[in-house]
């Protein structure tokens, strides 16, 4: 995946976990639907669930868990931060090599 489609997933998961938070469905006895919080994106909403991320309770009911939601933002970033090094790495390698 190019750096454009990974801002896009980002974009998109940051905006379904704010859809949540915005409908305050954070507790089992708080979810909503998918319809409810006006969620689309079936791959990434999937993948959030898969996660942890995103807990289904009674039916098609939905709440984020906030606890897994920490956790996994924590290492969404520490990826960004080291595949970023790692780039910014090599081109000041290859910039030093090829002068």
């Amino acid at each position: 995946m190019n750096g454009g489609g990974v801002a896009a997933v980002i974009v998109i998961t940051d905006g379904i976990l704010n859809a949540f938070k915005k409908n305050d469905a954070l507790s089992p006895d708080r979810a909503k639907t998918k319809a409810e919080l006006h969620i689309r994106s079936r791959w990434i909403f999937n993948n959030l669930v898969s996660k942890g991320v995103i807990r289904q309770v009674s039916g098609d009911r939905y709440y984020v868990d906030l606890q897994a939601q920490k956790r996994y933002l924590r290492r969404r970033n520490t990826a960004l931060v080291v595949v970023t090094c790692t780039v910014v790495t090599i081109a000041i390698i290859l910039a030093l090599v090829w002068r």
